[in-house]
């Protein structure tokens, strides 16, 4: 629909200029600076308790179901949400704090527009989470079932946000709404920025709408969708009332295409402290920056600087390669009152200059044990990333992956986009890098800090340095283009294992989804589950605006730990899931030590021996599993003679061999 797809899109834009894309009707079409912003709900765990280790578990529920959404005057527009509304709830949680969330899918069978079935895959982007709870493309849950996932939150503090990943479907479903903000909170960051009401999430979007009022959707050959009206919070063109201080925003490209480039109509600089992976290093002052897809960017702007009255708007200058109409260069607008300022919490009145150090801001070139190379190109009408696409993944039973690096290793990854045209946001799960260069420069000041996507413009060579550490497993990598990645620009790397052996934190069958109100796998079922209800779309407005908690967050009291037990009969099974020794270097041992059929904590400590053929067997070292079943040693140096095989025994039972690889 609409006019680009007379274009077709078969080679890159370079650039295009309409009036519009949307069928609305004048009276239906949302004018620019007509609507208040919306804040999203904070969603509130709905129990906590206490792990075996002392840490915190909110255990939180989500209904990803369909809705109306009041987003075009005079018209209700057909989405899907978390718990119906689009954006979803945002998820604050503190550093250390633990949670269980429990994704139920209570969406139509099929999309009720665009007719493809609607299984989910819900990924918290910038969560280094164990593989099972990654939101992995073919993880997939269906309709009246659950998914249990299981987030650390140890990481430091930082905007990421969680959506949709179902395979081939994410651009889709993520347009129609299925996209929110999660926020993690820490000390250092509580103590530097602007908080509760005065730290506000932004989550931009675009979209084109049917005469009806319902979504368009047109990826003009799978290149990408520009949408001619720009949401805010799921709003078009907001304003936000502001006091003269300084404000926080967390600003998230969640729109499934479009790129842009930020800038305030009063040509100020404003002040960037924090990328997709938290702090940076030093605050960076810029009058505009690239924002590509799924990038997240914390952004200070003072307000004390304009007279009461004054209408400061936040613009788009855009891209190269988008589709541009006649008011997508506006943003959003804030209008500064003669509210009494409040300057209690910090960062009121002083920009911050030096902020926060990282692991991945301290990483060095000479760190590094390897460097791969990787094009993103368009081959025919199939989207690849290092000469791969997903189909071929699949078509290995997952097997085959686009890098191995060991746990821990350090390596450089070359992200070559010279195939002729069109920008590429890519994104690596598991892991924060560092940008080194671009083009054999130094990288734009915006993006010295901690990242997880990268903005790969056209003919743009980047260099990344990242540590491959916290886990263990296979972890996609792909375009944040949605209708890229969907077809077929998404591949994966393994960290640590291989691929041929069996894996117990497989992405698709370590924790499967249950049906909703029963038990997942080692769970009880509750006395009083009420029976499963069908779910019909609800009309909602857009999100209630809600006062933020102050951060860190306040959380709920927890009722004592009470000690963990086995079920009766129970046995442990241990696995070892990757066996390595490097000849008068060290050896690594990783595996699993838990109950089958749960995940509940084994509190078991295991052995390991050398049981090479041919000399007595001889103890290598004791490890403790951790409070999800999991365990590692690392002997360093290691022997003087080749380990070739191993076996481990659990404290509570049981025991594996396993062959040691040697390169």
């Amino acid at each position: 629909m609409g006019i680009i797809g007379a274009f077709g899109l078969a080679v890159p834009l370079t650039s295009v200029n309409a009036k519009s894309a949307s069928q609305l009707a004048s009276r239906n079409m949302p004018k620019p600076y007509q609507r208040t912003l919306p804040i999203p709900e904070i969603l509130r765990p709905t129990s906590t308790t206490v792990d075996p280790d002392g840490r915190k578990r909110h255990l939180y529920k989500i209904e990803q179901k369909a809705a109306l959404a009041n987003i075009v005057p005079g018209l209700s527009t057909p989405i899907l949400g978390y718990n119906g509304t689009f954006p979803g709830p945002t998820i604050k949680v503190n550093q250390g704090e633990r949670i269980t969330l429990e994704m139920d899918n209570v969406l139509p069978l099929f999309h009720p527009q665009w007719g493809y079935r609607l299984d989910t895959s819900t990924h918290l982007h910038g969560s280094a989470s164990l593989p099972q709870f990654d939101g992995y493309a073919n993880d997939l849950t269906g309709r009246d079932y659950c998914k249990d996932y299981e987030y650390p939150n140890f990481q430091p503090a930082r905007t990421l946000w969680y959506h949709d990943h179902a395979v081939h479907n994410t651009g889709q479903s993520v347009y129609s709404g299925l996209a929110a903000q999660y926020h993690l909170h820490d000390e250092v960051e509580g103590s530097l920025l602007p908080q509760g009401k005065f730290d506000v999430p932004l989550t931009v979007s675009d979209a084109m709408f049917a005469a009806n009022g319902s979504l368009g959707y047109n990826d003009n050959t799978h290149s990408g969708l520009w949408g001619d009206v720009i949401l805010v919070n799921g709003a078009p063109w907001p304003v936000m009332k502001v006091q003269r201080r300084i404000y926080r925003f967390r600003i998230l490209n969640a729109s499934i295409a479009r790129s842009y480039r930020f800038s305030l109509n009063t040509g100020d600089a404003m002040t960037i402290v924090a990328t997709d992976g938290g702090l940076m290093p030093a605050a960076q002052q810029v009058t505009s920056w690239r924002h590509g897809g799924a990038e997240r960017y914390e952004v200070l702007i003072d307000f004390s600087k304009y007279p009461v009255g004054k209408r400061v708007e936040l613009r788009n200058l855009s891209n190269k390669n988008n589709v541009d109409y006649d008011f997508t260069g506006r943003v959003m607008a804030f209008d500064v009152t003669d509210e009494p300022v409040d300057t209690s919490g910090p960062g009121a009145r002083v920009l911050p200059t030096l902020l926060a150090p990282s692991l991945t801001m301290s990483l060095k070139t000479s760190d590094s044990v390897k460097t791969r190379h990787m094009r993103v190109k368009r081959d025919n009408d199939v989207w690849t990333i290092g000469g791969m696409t997903w189909d071929e993944v699949v078509q290995s039973g997952y097997r085959k992956v686009l890098a191995n690096p060991d746990l821990d290793d350090v390596e450089i990854w070359e992200i070559e986009n010279s195939s002729g045209g069109w920008f590429h946001p890519v994104h690596i799960h598991l892991v924060d890098f560092q940008v080194l260069s671009r083009n054999g420069q130094a990288p734009f000041a915006h993006e010295k800090g901690p990242k997880d996507v990268v903005y790969v413009g056209e003919g743009e060579t980047v260099r990344l340095l990242m540590k491959f550490e916290h886990n263990r497993g296979r972890y996609m990598i792909h375009c944040h283009n949605l209708p890229h990645e969907d077809h077929d620009m998404m591949a994966q790397f393994s960290v640590g294992i291989d691929t041929n052996n069996p894996d117990p934190n497989h992405p698709v069958e370590a924790v499967r989804p249950h049906p909703i109100n029963e038990p997942a796998p080692g769970q009880a079922a509750p006395a009083d589950a009420p029976a499963p209800e069908t779910t019909h779309p609800a009309e909602v407005a857009a999100p209630v605006t809600t006062t933020p908690a102050t951060s860190p967050v306040a959380s709920p009291p927890a009722p004592a730990p009470s000690p963990a037990a086995a079920r009766v009969g129970q046995k442990d099974v241990v696995a070892i899931t990757s066996a390595r020794h490097r000849l008068k270097k060290d050896m690594t041992f990783a595996g699993t030590s838990k109950f089958a059929g749960s995940t509940a904590p084994t509190s078991a400590t295991v052995v390991l021996y050398d049981v090479t053929p041919g000399r007595a067997a001889t103890r290598l070292g004791t490890v403790k599993a951790n409070t999800l079943g999991a365990w590692t040693l690392t002997v360093k140096p290691g022997p003087a003679k080749q380990v070739t095989a191993v076996k481990a025994e659990s404290s509570v039972g049981g025991t594996a061999t396993a062959s040691v690889r040697t390169s």
